[in-house]
C-alpha cells in the first residue's frame, strides 16, 4: 500500500453486532487512524449528522429494515450536515444485487461483505483515497456518479467533491483550506439542487398535462402532480442567504398551491383548461426565477426532450409486458391442447378392488 498517513483521519463505525464493529475498529487502529467511534445503531449515531463528521463512516445493512439507508440519504441531502461528501462504506453479511442498487441509490460509496480480512478493509480504503468516483446533483440525488454510460437529454456535472480522507492522508489538509473547498462544494450543490428541483417541477407537470386534460384524469399523471410538492419543499429549504430568492419562493409556493388545487380536481372529474395552462407557465416562471442567466426556450426544450424520451420508455416496457403475456398466453393454450389429444391409456390396469368386482359380476 501507498504511504499514506492516517494519524489525522476519523473514521465512525455503526454496527449493531459489537464483535464484528470491534473487528473493523482494530483494523482501522492498525492503520493509524486517530479516532474511530462505535455506534450500535443509527439512531446512536444521529449526532454525527449534525457535528464534525468524520472522514469515514462504515455503516452496517443489516440492521433495522432501510435504517442504514436513511441515514446515508439524510447525510448527503441534509442542507445542515457539516460535511456531505464523507466517505460511505456500507457493510453486509449477505451481499445481494437488490442490496447493492439501495447503497447506490442512497449514495454509499461502495458494499463490502462481512466477513473482512485487514487487507480488504486497507484496498477499499485506498481505493476511495485514489479512485474515487466525482459526486452528482440531480432533483432527488446526491452522491458518487451511478451513471455507466452517458444519459440522453442535458449532462448533469460531475461534481469533484472535496475528500478529507484522501486531504488527511496525502498530507494535504489544512482547517482553513477543507472548510473553504466544503463551502464551496456545498453551495454548488445548493445551487444544482435548486436548478434539478425547478426543472423536475416542470417535467412533472408537462408529462401530467396530457392525462389531466382527459375527461376522465389518469391516475399516472395524477400521481405526478403529488410529487411536485416534495421537490418543492426541497428547493423552499435550500433558498438561503445568497441572494434575493423573494421571486422564487413565490412561484413556488403558487405552484403548491395550485398543484394541490388540480391534483383534488382530477380525483374527480376534468381539470379547468385555465388551470393547466397556469400550472405550465408556472413552472416555466419557476425555471427562469431560478436560472435567469439561461434562456427559457433551452429549458423548455430540455424539459419536452426528457418528457418525450419517458415515454418512449413507458411505452417499451408496456409492449414488453404485453409480449410477454401473450407469450405466455400462446404458451398456456400450446400446453392445453397437447394435452387434449393425448391418446388415452386403455390398456392401463384397473385397481384391484374394481377388477374384483367385474369379474364377479
Amino acid at each position: 500500500m501507498p504511504d499514506y498517513d492516517f494519524s489525522q483521519v476519523d473514521a465512525a463505525i455503526i454496527d449493531s453486532q459489537l464483535n464484528t464493529a470491534r473487528v473493523f475498529r482494530d483494523v482501522l487502529i492498525r492503520l493509524g487512524f486517530r479516532r474511530v467511534e462505535l455506534f450500535d445503531s443509527v439512531k446512536a449515531a444521529a449526532g454525527l449528522l449534525g457535528s464534525v463528521m468524520p472522514d469515514l463512516v462504515l455503516v452496517d445493512a443489516d440492521g433495522e429494515d432501510s435504517d442504514a439507508f436513511h441515514f446515508i440519504r439524510a447525510l448527503r441531502n441534509e442542507p445542515t450536515v457539516p460535511n456531505p461528501f464523507a466517505c460511505v462504506i456500507v457493510t453486509t453479511w449477505a451481499p445481494t444485487p437488490a442490496l447493492l442498487t439501495r447503497v447506490t441509490n442512497a449514495g454509499g460509496d461502495d458494499l463490502l461483505m462481512k466477513p473482512v480480512s485487514p487487507k480488504q478493509v486497507r484496498d477499499r480504503i485506498v481505493s476511495l483515497i485514489e479512485a474515487r468516483k466525482g459526486f452528482v446533483v440531480t432533483a432527488d440525488y446526491i452522491g458518487p456518479d451511478r451513471r455507466k454510460s452517458p444519459r440522453e437529454g442535458a449532462q448533469v456535472p460531475v461534481l469533484d467533491a472535496p475528500n478529507t480522507l484522501r486531504l488527511k492522508a496525502t498530507g494535504q489538509w489544512t482547517q482553513s483550506g477543507a472548510r473553504m473547498l466544503l463551502n464551496e462544494a456545498v453551495a454548488t450543490v445548493t445551487t444544482q439542487k435548486r436548478l434539478r428541483a425547478s426543472i423536475q417541477v416542470a417535467f412533472l407537470v408537462e408529462f401530467a398535462l396530457v392525462g389531466l386534460a382527459r375527461q376522465a384524469p389518469d391516475r399516472m399523471s395524477i400521481d405526478h402532480v403529488g410529487r411536485i410538492g416534495g421537490f418543492l419543499d426541497d428547493l423552499l429549504r435550500r433558498l438561503g442567504d445568497d441572494g434575493d430568492h423573494a421571486p422564487v419562493e413565490a412561484v413556488a409556493r403558487a405552484i403548491k398551491t395550485l398543484a394541490d388545487k388540480v391534483r383534488a380536481a382530477a380525483e374527480t372529474g376534468p381539470v379547468a383548461a385555465d388551470d393547466r395552462d397556469q400550472l405550465q407557465a408556472l413552472s416555466r416562471a419557476l425555471m427562469q426565477a431560478v436560472d435567469p442567466d439561461r434562456a427559457l426556450e433551452a429549458m423548455t426544450h430540455e424539459v419536452s426532450s426528457a418528457v418525450a424520451g419517458y415515454r418512449s420508455r413507458l411505452e417499451q416496457i408496456a409492449q414488453a409486458k404485453a409480449a410477454a403475456a401473450a407469450a405466455l398466453t400462446a404458451s398456456t393454450a400450446a400446453a392445453a391442447d397437447e394435452g387434449a389429444n393425448e391418446p388415452v391409456a386403455l390398456s392401463a390396469p384397473l385397481p384391484a378392488a374394481a377388477g374384483t368386482a367385474l369379474s364377479a359380476g
